[in-house]
């Protein structure tokens, strides 16, 4: 009896022990695959750890971002996956990424997205600190996660929607917006009020080719100027073109 209880204890230490190192190798196996050219393999992996999304697997993923030494592929993967984990933990992290304009490009916009996946306000609400001098594509990637939050003027509607970013209609978007600005016929525009102010343009930290005027145009003013906007947008490939109608004038500060 003492024998076969002694032998049920050490299975059952070794068990453990087994248990333990198959997860870690599961675990560094995964993290491996995170860098894999292949797409699949490396979108795979990234849902696993998601999927397991505790503490060791938090710390492994941080330990990849913070290691030079990795490619950038994995550690803009192992990002990603902390965005979707969504562990308050690594938010401070993937702040300071993204607001490093000497850090690496890739690994900046994957930690904006990755904070907009997280769903931290209070974190997002720094993303707004950008400066204009900042590259197009970091801005791009900072207002796209900002869209959904309320933004610091009032707006009188929404119209279309921004492209997810590094898409080909975000590309497409991007590559079209300062012809589209310039080939519209503002003319046409119905006219809102006579003493009221109005301007057009592509505003890089909100995303949006915005009309700013000082009046409220009211929807079937606004209906009006985006289908003017969104014809001129058409001819140039581009479709649901985001336009904001907005109070003010523009401020570049």
């Amino acid at each position: 009896m003492k024998f076969t209880l002694s032998v049920t204890i050490i299975l059952f230490v070794l068990l453990i022990m087994f248990s333990g190192c198959t997860e870690n190798n599961n675990v560094d196996s995964l993290i491996e695959d995170l860098g894999n050219e292949n797409e699949s393999i490396s979108s795979g992996a990234m849902d696993e750890l998601v999927d397991m999304g505790d503490e060791k697997t938090i710390g492994s993923l941080v330990q990849v971002v913070l290691n030079e030494s990795m490619s950038i592929e994995m550690r803009k993967n192992a990002i990603l996956a902390l965005g979707k984990i969504g562990d308050e933990s690594a938010t401070d992290l993937l702040l300071g990424i993204s607001m490093n304009e000497s850090e690496n490009k890739h690994l900046r916009m994957a930690s904006i997205l990755a904070l907009g996946d997280a769903g931290d306000e209070e974190a997002l609400e720094f993303l707004r600190g950008l400066r204009y001098g900042d590259d197009g594509l970091i801005l791009y990637h900072a207002a796209y996660v900002l869209a959904p939050l309320n933004g610091t003027y009032e707006v009188y509607g929404t119209y279309g929607e921004l492209p997810y970013p590094l898409t080909e209609e975000q590309r497409s978007y991007r590559n079209n917006v300062g012809e589209i600005v310039s080939g519209v016929n503002y003319s046409k525009f119905p006219a809102i009020d006579d003493n009221s102010s109005r301007g057009v343009g592509y505003v890089p930290k909100t995303g949006y080719i915005e009309v700013m005027t000082d009046v409220d145009p009211g929807t079937s003013d606004m209906d009006e100027m985006y289908r003017i906007i969104s014809t001129e947008a058409e001819i140039r490939g581009v479709y649901q073109v985001p336009v904001r109608f907005v109070y003010g004038t523009f401020s570049f500060a």
